[in-house]
Protein backbone atom coordinates (compact mmCIF):
# COMPACT_ATOMS: atom_id res chain seq x y z
CA UNK A 1 0.00 0.00 0.00
CA UNK A 2 1.09 3.26 -0.81
CA UNK A 3 1.77 6.52 1.01
CA UNK A 4 -1.23 8.30 -0.85
CA UNK A 5 -3.72 4.78 0.09
CA UNK A 6 -2.68 5.08 3.61
CA UNK A 7 -3.69 8.65 4.00
CA UNK A 8 -6.83 8.06 2.44
CA UNK A 9 -7.30 5.55 5.31
CA UNK A 10 -6.28 7.81 7.62
CA UNK A 11 -8.78 10.55 6.67
CA UNK A 12 -11.54 8.39 7.79
CA UNK A 13 -10.62 7.35 11.27
CA UNK A 14 -10.10 9.96 14.06
CA UNK A 15 -7.68 11.26 16.61
CA UNK A 16 -9.59 9.80 18.56
CA UNK A 17 -9.11 6.41 17.40
CA UNK A 18 -6.03 6.45 16.46
CA UNK A 19 -4.64 7.68 20.55
CA UNK A 20 -6.58 4.47 21.56
CA UNK A 21 -4.47 2.60 19.11
CA UNK A 22 -0.85 4.46 20.57
CA UNK A 23 -1.74 4.06 24.36
CA UNK A 24 -2.07 8.09 24.14
CA UNK A 25 1.36 8.45 22.41
CA UNK A 26 1.86 10.46 20.00
CA UNK A 27 -0.83 13.21 20.78
CA UNK A 28 -0.20 17.07 20.25
CA UNK A 29 -0.99 19.36 23.74
CA UNK A 30 -4.47 20.02 24.04
CA UNK A 31 -3.62 23.55 23.61
CA UNK A 32 -3.30 22.62 19.83
CA UNK A 33 -6.72 23.62 17.91
CA UNK A 34 -8.10 23.88 14.88
CA UNK A 35 -8.43 27.75 14.02
CA UNK A 36 -9.93 27.77 10.33
CA UNK A 37 -13.25 26.77 9.00
CA UNK A 38 -11.52 23.26 7.89
CA UNK A 39 -11.50 21.30 11.26
CA UNK A 40 -9.28 18.09 9.80
CA UNK A 41 -5.79 17.79 8.54
CA UNK A 42 -4.19 14.47 7.14
CA UNK A 43 -0.51 13.89 5.45
CA UNK A 44 2.95 13.49 5.79
CA UNK A 45 4.87 15.86 7.92
CA UNK A 46 7.17 18.64 6.85
CA UNK A 47 9.18 19.69 9.81
CA UNK A 48 10.55 22.93 11.20
CA UNK A 49 11.79 24.38 14.41
CA UNK A 50 11.25 28.11 14.66
CA UNK A 51 12.85 30.77 17.54
CA UNK A 52 9.72 31.28 19.56
CA UNK A 53 7.84 34.56 18.47
CA UNK A 54 9.83 34.71 15.09
CA UNK A 55 8.66 34.10 11.43
CA UNK A 56 11.77 33.94 9.46
CA UNK A 57 12.04 30.21 9.57
CA UNK A 58 8.00 29.91 8.87
CA UNK A 59 8.81 32.09 5.62
CA UNK A 60 11.54 29.69 4.74
CA UNK A 61 9.36 26.46 5.45
CA UNK A 62 6.36 27.47 3.63
CA UNK A 63 8.88 28.06 0.72
CA UNK A 64 10.68 24.51 1.14
CA UNK A 65 7.64 22.51 2.03
CA UNK A 66 6.03 20.01 -0.76
CA UNK A 67 2.81 19.71 -2.27
CA UNK A 68 1.13 17.67 -0.14
CA UNK A 69 3.14 18.03 3.16
CA UNK A 70 1.35 19.56 6.57
CA UNK A 71 3.80 21.49 8.02
CA UNK A 72 4.17 21.10 11.14
CA UNK A 73 6.45 24.21 13.09
CA UNK A 74 7.68 24.10 16.59
CA UNK A 75 7.39 27.58 17.59
CA UNK A 76 8.22 26.80 21.26
CA UNK A 77 4.67 27.04 22.52
CA UNK A 78 5.11 31.36 22.32
CA UNK A 79 1.87 32.51 22.45
CA UNK A 80 2.31 36.52 22.38
CA UNK A 81 4.00 37.51 18.70
CA UNK A 82 2.00 35.44 15.62
CA UNK A 83 4.15 33.75 13.43
CA UNK A 84 1.78 32.84 10.82
CA UNK A 85 -1.10 34.81 8.70
CA UNK A 86 -3.81 34.87 6.03
CA UNK A 87 -0.80 35.46 3.60
CA UNK A 88 0.83 32.83 4.27
CA UNK A 89 -2.04 30.24 4.62
CA UNK A 90 -3.17 31.75 1.20
CA UNK A 91 0.35 30.73 -0.48
CA UNK A 92 -0.04 27.53 1.25
CA UNK A 93 -3.48 26.64 -0.14
CA UNK A 94 -1.97 27.78 -3.14
CA UNK A 95 1.16 25.41 -3.12
CA UNK A 96 -1.16 22.56 -2.57
CA UNK A 97 -0.08 22.23 1.39
CA UNK A 98 -2.38 19.81 3.16
CA UNK A 99 -2.69 21.80 6.15
CA UNK A 100 -0.26 23.57 8.86
CA UNK A 101 0.31 22.96 12.64
CA UNK A 102 1.91 25.71 14.57
CA UNK A 103 2.91 25.18 18.15
CA UNK A 104 2.73 28.96 18.72
CA UNK A 105 0.07 31.66 17.94
CA UNK A 106 -1.38 32.67 14.50
CA UNK A 107 -3.21 36.17 13.13
CA UNK A 108 -5.58 37.22 10.71
CA UNK A 109 -8.14 34.77 12.09
CA UNK A 110 -10.76 36.18 9.95
CA UNK A 111 -9.16 35.62 6.52
CA UNK A 112 -7.69 32.32 7.59
CA UNK A 113 -11.38 31.07 8.52
CA UNK A 114 -12.48 31.85 4.87
CA UNK A 115 -9.56 29.61 3.15
CA UNK A 116 -9.85 26.33 2.55
CA UNK A 117 -7.10 24.95 4.68
CA UNK A 118 -6.90 23.18 7.90
CA UNK A 119 -4.62 25.46 10.10
CA UNK A 120 -3.81 24.42 14.05
CA UNK A 121 -2.50 26.74 16.72
CA UNK A 122 -2.53 27.65 19.73
CA UNK A 123 -4.35 30.86 20.02
CA UNK A 124 -4.15 33.91 17.43
CA UNK A 125 -2.55 37.18 18.51
CA UNK A 126 -2.39 40.65 16.37
CA UNK A 127 1.17 41.43 17.39
CA UNK A 128 3.43 40.70 14.66
CA UNK A 129 6.20 38.33 14.88
CA UNK A 130 10.14 38.98 14.28
CA UNK A 131 12.33 38.32 11.05
CA UNK A 132 15.49 37.67 13.18
CA UNK A 133 16.19 34.23 14.28
CA UNK A 134 16.63 31.31 12.22
CA UNK A 135 15.61 27.64 13.24
CA UNK A 136 15.61 24.46 11.02
CA UNK A 137 14.10 22.37 8.51
CA UNK A 138 13.18 18.88 8.09
CA UNK A 139 14.67 17.53 11.61
CA UNK A 140 13.18 16.13 14.05
CA UNK A 141 10.94 18.03 16.56
CA UNK A 142 9.33 18.09 19.75
CA UNK A 143 6.26 20.06 19.02
CA UNK A 144 3.53 20.58 21.81
CA UNK A 145 4.92 17.50 23.71
CA UNK A 146 4.89 15.27 20.82
CA UNK A 147 8.08 14.30 19.07
CA UNK A 148 7.68 14.04 15.10
CA UNK A 149 10.39 12.87 12.44
CA UNK A 150 10.14 14.27 8.93
CA UNK A 151 7.69 12.67 6.75
CA UNK A 152 5.83 10.41 10.14
CA UNK A 153 1.73 10.90 9.29
CA UNK A 154 -0.12 13.72 10.69
CA UNK A 155 -3.68 13.22 11.37
CA UNK A 156 -5.81 16.47 13.10
CA UNK A 157 -9.62 17.14 13.76
CA UNK A 158 -11.89 18.96 16.60
CA UNK A 159 -10.48 16.87 19.93
CA UNK A 160 -6.38 17.93 18.32
CA UNK A 161 -3.63 16.39 16.32
CA UNK A 162 -1.63 12.74 16.67
CA UNK A 163 1.32 12.26 15.26
CA UNK A 164 2.11 8.38 13.86
CA UNK A 165 5.29 7.70 13.27
CA UNK A 166 6.07 6.47 9.63
CA UNK A 167 7.27 2.86 10.61
CA UNK A 168 3.93 2.28 12.29
CA UNK A 169 1.26 3.50 9.87
CA UNK A 170 0.58 0.01 8.73
CA UNK A 171 -0.31 -1.15 12.41
CA UNK A 172 -2.15 1.45 13.70
CA UNK A 173 -4.33 2.14 10.76
CA UNK A 174 -4.85 -1.28 10.85
CA UNK A 175 -5.73 -1.50 14.62
CA UNK A 176 -7.58 1.83 14.62
CA UNK A 177 -10.24 0.64 11.49
CA UNK A 178 -11.23 -2.50 13.80
CA UNK A 179 -11.50 -0.02 16.49
CA UNK A 180 -13.77 1.78 14.54
CA UNK A 181 -16.07 -1.28 13.28
CA UNK A 182 -16.18 -1.66 16.95
CA UNK A 183 -17.76 1.21 17.58
CA UNK A 184 -20.35 1.09 15.27
CA UNK A 185 -21.33 -2.59 16.25
CA UNK A 186 -21.53 -0.91 20.05
CA UNK A 187 -24.11 2.15 18.31
CA UNK A 188 -25.99 -0.52 17.35
CA UNK A 189 -26.35 -2.76 20.07
CA UNK A 190 -27.25 0.08 22.00
CA UNK A 191 -29.93 1.55 19.14
CA UNK A 192 -31.04 -2.35 19.95
CA UNK A 193 -31.98 -1.20 24.19
CA UNK A 194 -28.09 -2.50 25.35
CA UNK A 195 -26.42 0.06 27.65
CA UNK A 196 -22.31 0.96 27.71
CA UNK A 197 -22.44 0.08 31.34
CA UNK A 198 -23.51 -3.83 30.40
CA UNK A 199 -21.48 -3.84 27.14
CA UNK A 200 -18.21 -2.73 28.75
CA UNK A 201 -18.36 -5.11 31.62
CA UNK A 202 -18.87 -2.14 33.77
CA UNK A 203 -21.21 -3.90 36.44
CA UNK A 204 -18.77 -6.70 37.24
CA UNK A 205 -16.34 -4.23 37.27
CA UNK A 206 -18.13 -2.14 40.08
CA UNK A 207 -18.85 -5.34 42.14
CA UNK A 208 -15.48 -6.48 41.99
CA UNK A 209 -14.67 -2.96 43.31
CA UNK A 210 -17.00 -3.17 46.24
CA UNK A 211 -15.33 -6.48 47.08
CA UNK A 212 -12.54 -5.28 47.62
CA UNK A 213 -13.05 -2.58 49.22
CA UNK A 214 -14.91 -4.42 52.05
CA UNK A 215 -12.12 -6.70 51.74
CA UNK A 216 -9.63 -3.72 52.79
CA UNK A 217 -12.38 -2.53 55.67
CA UNK A 218 -12.56 -5.98 57.37
CA UNK A 219 -8.93 -6.47 57.01
CA UNK A 220 -8.60 -2.51 59.01
CA UNK A 221 -11.08 -3.75 61.19
CA UNK A 222 -9.06 -7.17 62.50
CA UNK A 223 -6.36 -5.01 62.36
CA UNK A 224 -7.71 -2.74 64.73
CA UNK A 225 -9.00 -5.56 66.50
CA UNK A 226 -12.27 -4.99 66.67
Amino acid sequence: MNSDAKIEILSKLTTASVADVMDGKGVFSSAIKPIGSVGKVVGRAFTASSPPGDMLTCYWALNEAPKGAVLVIDGGGYTEAAIWGSLMTYEAQTKGLAGVVINGAIRDTMNIKILDLPVFAITSSPRDGTIRGLGELGTKITCAGACVQPWDYILGDEDGVVVIPFELIDRVIEKASESTEMEERIIRDIKGGKSLYNLFGLDELILKKEREDASIINDLIKDMGI
